[in-house]
């Protein structure tokens, strides 16, 4: 049955066998040459016709690109894993695809891309408020949010960003834990008693430095010169991810254990894998850090390393599990809270990060420029901890020095 098209409906035509107006047009060529053509359909003619007006537009507007079908939930998936996780550290990632899975598709997952409203995104921030998360996570789903869609944007899955069109959430301001002197003090005393903790220069370290959890855990023996009396970061320990390198062929569920398994992580990062997925990646700045330690400390490390030579030790961590193997973060925290009880500090609610703080709050109170604190912390942004800019060694060596003093003068 020959197709019934009027004259001035262009590429609009009546399918008679299936009850349907058609509407085509060309949008480009296949990679095999043959014509690439849009199709809408409608038992209208009028409807049919509105259709392919608004598809013409929008492949117009797009530069030849049709805004796809995609939904939400179609589209994150993709994104998560061909955009983002080739960029992203491991944690990073797995934060995003939390915030993904638990809070942004139950949602809006159903919804196409293309038709997603800033009263949409709302729910989503409602749902998670009635849920009691807190402020800093609905930022965050905004975040995942911003980029999924603006990756979208950029793919002609959408013709804008959505995120773009709504006011952002505000996290709450909040006050970061930190120790009063007298308890930093006793804290440093104990960490001294080999009976009350096994790695006490770890928490002296911290407390001197600031350094992040993963940047204790991944710390290794080389991470102290001793001959210019400096310790440097240059590790963070992570949990890498992996995905299946076979095709879909074994009978692995989880792609750790796919005998083919390629390690995900961003293009040209250095990395060492210790066991599993346990891993050696750069700090969170991306860049080492190198500062100056009392000279007390720097001792106590000496002894300290002395006596992990007599312990296995198969990576040279410079703080390692009884066993060797690189320590938890749960077992890092488990030890944390052991010497905060044996020092007489009961706060319940002091994690490890308290140490960050308060190394940073006692420098600021010693007069250490913010720069200097900022550059020993590792802070990225200078906003952050003011503006600065790359320090001498001598700076370093001064804050460390008034540091040392506010804490032997308390």
């Amino acid at each position: 049955m020959p197709r019934i098209r009027k004259s001035g409906d262009g590429g609009l035509y009546y399918d008679k066998k299936r009850d349907l107006w058609i509407g085509v047009f060309d949008n480009g060529t296949k990679p095999d040459g043959s014509r690439k053509q849009i199709r809408v359909s409608s038992r209208s003619q009028s409807q049919a016709r509105a259709k392919l007006e608004t598809k013409r537009a929008e492949v117009k507007a797009n530069h030849g690109n049709p805004y796809g079908n995609q939904t939400v939930a179609e589209w994150g998936a993709y994104w998560l894993e061909h955009i983002q996780q080739p960029k992203m550290k491991p944690a990073p990632w797995r934060s995003y695809g939390s915030v993904l899975r638990n809070w942004i598709l139950p949602v809006i997952g159903k919804m196409k891309v293309k038709e997603v409203r800033p009263s949409d995104l709302r729910r989503v921030y409602d749902a998670m408020k009635r849920a009691t998360k807190s402020p800093s996570t609905v930022v965050k789903a905004h975040i995942v949010m911003s980029s999924m869609f603006e990756a979208a944007r950029l793919e002609g899955v959408t013709p804008k960003n959505v995120a773009n069109d709504i006011t952002p959430p505000k996290s709450s301001k909040t006050t970061r834990g930190t120790f009063e002197p007298q308890q930093t003090l006793s804290i440093l005393n104990r960490s001294e008693d080999a009976s009350t903790v096994r790695h006490g220069t770890k928490w002296q370290v911290s407390l001197y430095a600031g350094i992040r959890q993963g940047e204790r855990l991944g710390a290794t023996i080389d991470s102290v010169d001793f001959e210019r009396g400096l310790f440097t970061v240059q590790w963070n320990l992570v949990e890498g991810n992996y995905e299946h390198g076979c095709d879909g062929t074994c009978t692995a569920k989880a792609p750790g254990w796919c005998p083919q398994k390629i390690l995900v992580l961003p293009e040209g990062m250095e990395y060492r894998v210790l066991h599993g997925r346990v891993m050696l990646v750069p700090p969170k700045s991306g860049e080492s850090r190198t500062f100056p330690l009392p000279a007390k400390l720097m001792h106590d490390l000496d002894r300290h390393i002395a006596e992990l030579a007599l312990q296995p030790n198969p990576h040279g961590l410079l703080w390692p599990a009884v066993d060797g193997t690189p320590m938890t973060s749960r077992e890092d925290q488990a030890e944390w809270k052991a010497l905060l009880v044996a020092s007489g500090v009961d706060i319940p609610t002091a994690t490890t990060h308290w140490a960050r703080h308060t190394m940073i709050s006692d420098s600021a109170a010693a007069g250490v420029p913010d720069r200097t604190i900022g550059d020993t912390v590792g802070h990225r942004s200078p906003g952050v901890t003011g503006n600065y800019t790359h320090l001498s060694r001598q700076d370093s060596i001064e804050a460390m020095n008034k540091l040392e003093q506010r804490r032997t003068t308390t």
